[in-house]
């Protein structure tokens, strides 16, 4: 019998770098990459809150929930991951801004 690839890794045997987005639902990919957005308009701060948001959001696709408890948590965390990032920015604006 044929043994298939495992399709995780590369032709190296490292992690394939976009494994993990494989077998997601196109509103799972959507919830999961909208956190990363507050990268361009954050810089360091929003980087850091975009990728909080898109591996939580990722852990959650791959949990064995219903989709309406999945969708609700997913959009929980991307409202968490702005608000986050808006409330840190603002703190800094105002002690900066004084």
């Amino acid at each position: 019998m044929q043994q298939l690839p495992d399709l995780g890794k590369n032709s190296l045997g490292k992690p394939a770098p976009w494994a993990k987005f494989r077998g997601l639902t196109w509103w799972q990919l959507v919830l999961s990459i909208v956190p990363i957005l507050l990268l361009p308009f954050g810089g360091l701060i929003g980087g850091a809150f975009g990728a909080a948001g898109l591996f939580v959001n990722l852990s959650l696709a791959r949990k064995p929930f219903g989709t309406p408890a999945k969708l609700l948590a997913m959009v929980g965390v991307v409202l968490g991951a702005y608000l986050g990032y808006f409330t840190v920015a603002g703190v800094i604006y105002i002690i900066v801004k004084g």
